[in-house]
């Protein structure tokens, strides 16, 4: 049983890669196979899980719209029956999404501030800056650009922390550039595009269907204000530089300092790494051998530590992310992008 449901949610999670990296026909296959085995389980929590994410595959792909709202109905009615916050976040955040893209700002926006209200309170950082990039979307679409980019920023800052939803700094970066785009900060619009193209494709993210309409408009827009010449500089340089450096190349709004900090012609000093829910450098290092597969013996050997200081590790790490086996310690090292 436990063998079947690790299989379970090893296939949602390569469906989830998959659809990231654009793969979508094998994501949503690799999604019906993992439902099949949660449904034979009746693991509800599994079940409404995957039936999100098939809604969200079919939505960035931009397939079977009407199948999508079936998709969502019962992975909420399985949430709220079962008391799933996290589920019922995700559900609520993509409905808003949908919400927006069929034209109706006002119920996604009350659908995303459903949704944020929920990932923080479980302290979800991933799907509070997901909900966030929503609202900022919503803001957008009604023409709230000051308000778009200070979510923007907000979305932004926590996505920094390590944990990048894969495409997530790169749409934000993108949906920011169409903002300042259309207060007419064109260059730094175009620094911002280059910079989000190179990101997705260091990560291997490319810009889903769903986005391409809005995307290409956008740049089209920039392009015949800028003219070719100045357009394909500002785009190249764009390209040049991290999200931070493109965040700070145009900053007349206020950024978090990680983000904004100024550059100098002397080298800073190399930051100091961060990780999430306060875990330290080398209880990272034990988790990440943890989700390979290690005994603790084996990660004594591999650390040069002993075993029980490998279980001390161990214990303040499950407490700090608040899990009580190892296979939940795995499942946060992959979901917070540790290995």
């Amino acid at each position: 049983m436990g063998d079947k449901a690790y299989v379970a949610w090893a296939l949602g999670w390569l469906a989830y890669m998959a659809s990231q990296q654009g793969e979508y026909a094998r994501g949503l296959a690799l999604c019906e196979e993992s439902l099949a085995i949660y449904r034979q389980l009746e693991n509800n929590i599994g079940v409404a899980d995957i039936l999100c994410r098939l809604a969200e595959a079919r939505y960035v792909s931009q397939s079977d719209p009407e199948l999508i709202v079936s998709l969502l109905e019962e992975s909420l009615a399985i949430s709220r029956n079962v008391g799933d916050k996290m589920g019922l976040a995700a559900c609520l955040r993509l409905s808003g999404l949908l919400a927006l893209s069929q034209g109706n700002a006002t119920e996604a926006r009350l659908l995303a501030e459903e949704a944020l209200a929920l990932f923080r309170e479980t302290g979800h950082r991933q799907g509070t800056s997901l909900s966030l990039c929503l609202l900022a979307r919503v803001e957008a679409k009604q023409e709230n650009y000051q308000t778009a980019r200070t979510l923007y920023e907000q979305s932004l800052a926590t996505a920094s922390r390590g944990m990048d939803d894969m495409g997530l700094v790169a749409s934000c970066l993108e949906g920011l550039a169409a903002v300042v785009a259309a207060q007419g900060e064109l260059t730094w619009a175009t620094r911002l595009w280059g910079a989000a193209e190179v990101h997705r494709e260091v990560i291997g993210a490319p810009l889903p269907p769903v986005d391409h309409a809005a995307y290409q408009d956008s740049i089209a827009a920039a392009r015949s204000q800028l003219g070719d010449k100045t357009f394909a500089a500002a785009w190249t340089e764009g390209r040049t530089m991290t999200p931070e450096q493109a965040l700070a190349a145009k900053a007349p709004v206020t950024l978090p300092q990680s983000l904004s900090a100024k550059q100098s012609s002397i080298p800073p000093a190399k930051p100091t790494a961060t990780y999430p829910d306060g875990l330290t450098a080398r209880e990272v290092e034990v988790l990440r051998l943890l989700a390979q597969g290690l005994t603790d013996a084996q990660i004594a050997e591999q650390l040069v530590i002993s075993p029980r200081t490998v279980n001390n590790h161990l214990t303040s790490i499950y407490q700090k992310i608040q899990v009580s086996s190892r296979s939940a310690a795995t499942r946060y090292a992959v979901d917070q992008h540790l290995v």
